[in-house]
């Protein structure tokens, strides 16, 4: 058989048809198909393959960079055009998913002041992994390239990798990932990864998640960039966010005051001689804290002079003995119905009552607003004002006393109308009236225990 330049004589696919006499390796040299002579020489041709022998070729990439499925997308093509439409039908309706390789990845021999390297280092899920670390602070342009991926046409992709730092603290910084297909630099896509222009994913122990999502549209060959300028940049490889879940830690606290992100160029991923060092921030929250602690108490002191003149004002509203004064003078009232009509006696009840019954609600309710203001109040004062709360109960207990002890026959006795009817009916209204008080009497008393087990226990608390 007669060669020239590694390629045998070329056959048209019409004469070979049912004699595809040309074995397909994938990149590790494992058999995925057969090819035409013609469509083999085509590969080689343009880069994509090589000849291992006159009958078998070899696709130039990897594993690696080339997934299964897209290598056997390759021998779909050669095999028929119907299979070709019938699979990126089929592609169309799934994400590809990628993942950073650092091993397939390089420097970009185009950019003159390439900084940094590929090495091993912990990550952030506590396993040791493969990075890159690029870039620096100076103004040094630095790229990694992946190598040339074929990627089928018009397809969802989505790269995955962790990232740590690529931000500085004059917020100046260079850190992208970049899509260039067909070595179309000027079409390329574009995707920032600071200043939180693409929220990750996830963020642990310092590292960021990220998933970029891009679509091949039109295009087959297909090249990955990272690019930094102006600070340290480290990528590492990493497993699809389902592999992290449950993983939590490494939390900074200070993340929304700090000009930058964590970079672990740094011994806590942060400058210690910096403002935003940690221990720095940790002593400033500390020194405000302090401040704030000034201001609440020169706040509360303020306050608590107006407190102490608002309870002393509830006080003052609140006088007991006038209390106790008002409600014999409605008893007296009652006492002064003697020959009154039945009408009037009902309307003099019935308002004695409503009268008696809210200046007691009115009572109650001043002493609990009184009892409430001593929550703020310092020790010194607490006590004083604790006295004379109890001693205020101590009058409204004797004010249930004359409730209870109030003599209906007494009252019913000296209003008499002389006539015997309206009489009985007196005693009566006199009766229904004198059982009214003693409810009041009831929750008076009721209230009264309440507000006095609410001071035994703030006594109890001043105590320890």
């Amino acid at each position: 058989m007669n060669r020239k330049e590694g390629r045998i004589p070329i056959a048209k696919n019409t004469d070979s048809e049912g004699k595809k006499t040309v074995r397909v390796l994938d990149g590790e040299g494992s058999r995925i198909g057969v090819t035409y002579p013609r469509r083999a020489a085509g590969l080689v041709k343009k880069g994509r393959a090589y000849y291992v022998n006159d009958f078998i070729i070899r696709l130039s990439m990897s594993d690696a960079m080339l997934p299964d499925s897209i290598q056997k997308s390759e021998v779909m093509k050669m095999d028929n055009r119907t299979i070709i439409d019938n699979t990126r039908n089929e592609t169309e309706a799934q994400v590809l998913k990628l993942y950073f390789e650092p091993r397939t990845w390089s420097f970009n021999k185009d950019c003159e002041h390439n900084v940094g390297g590929r090495s091993f280092m912990m990550g952030p899920d506590g396993v040791l992994a493969e990075s890159y670390m690029l870039g620096d602070w100076g103004y040094n342009w630095t790229e990694i390239v992946s190598k040339t991926l074929l990627l089928p046409k018009n397809t969802d992709c989505s790269f995955t990798f962790w990232l740590n730092g690529g931000e500085n603290d004059r917020n100046d910084e260079v850190c992208r990932f970049e899509v260039v297909f067909n070595n179309d630099y000027e079409q390329r896509l574009t995707y920032n990864l600071n200043r939180n222009y693409i929220p990750p994913v996830k963020k642990l122990n310092g590292w960021e998640l990220y998933e970029i999502p891009f679509r091949t549209q039109d295009n087959e060959y297909t090249q990955l960039r990272f690019v930094a300028q102006k600070a340290y940049m480290t990528v590492m490889s990493a497993k699809e966010a389902a592999a992290y879940e449950g993983m939590t830690g490494g939390a900074d606290p200070f993340e929304g005051e700090r000009p930058q992100r964590h970079n672990i160029v740094f011994d806590d991923g942060f400058p210690t001689n910096k403002w935003y060092g940690t221990k720095n921030l940790q002593q400033a929250h500390k020194n405000q804290g302090a401040k704030d602690s000034a201001k609440y108490q020169y706040i509360y002191a303020d306050r608590q002079n107006n407190d102490s003149a608002n309870a002393g004002t509830y006080m003052a509203d609140f006088d007991v003995n006038e209390f106790a004064s008002a409600v014999e003078q409605v008893f007296d009232k009652l006492k002064q119905g003697r020959y009154v009509s039945v009408e009037t006696l009902e309307g003099v009840v019935e308002s004695s009552g409503e009268q008696v019954r809210s200046m007691m609600e009115n009572a109650m309710q001043n002493l609990r607003n009184a009892l409430q203001q001593l929550s703020g109040e310092m020790r010194t004062s607490t006590n004083m004002k604790l006295g004379q709360i109890t001693a205020s109960l101590d009058t409204l207990s004797s004010t249930c006393d004359m409730l209870e002890n109030f003599d209906v026959e007494v009252l019913a006795d000296s209003i008499k109308t002389g006539e015997e009817e309206s009489d009985e009916h007196i005693d009566d209204i006199v009766s229904e009236a004198s059982d009214s008080l003693s409810d009041m009497a009831d929750g008076l008393r009721d209230n009264i225990e309440e507000i006095a087990d609410q001071i035994e226990e703030i006594r109890d608390a001043l105590s320890m």
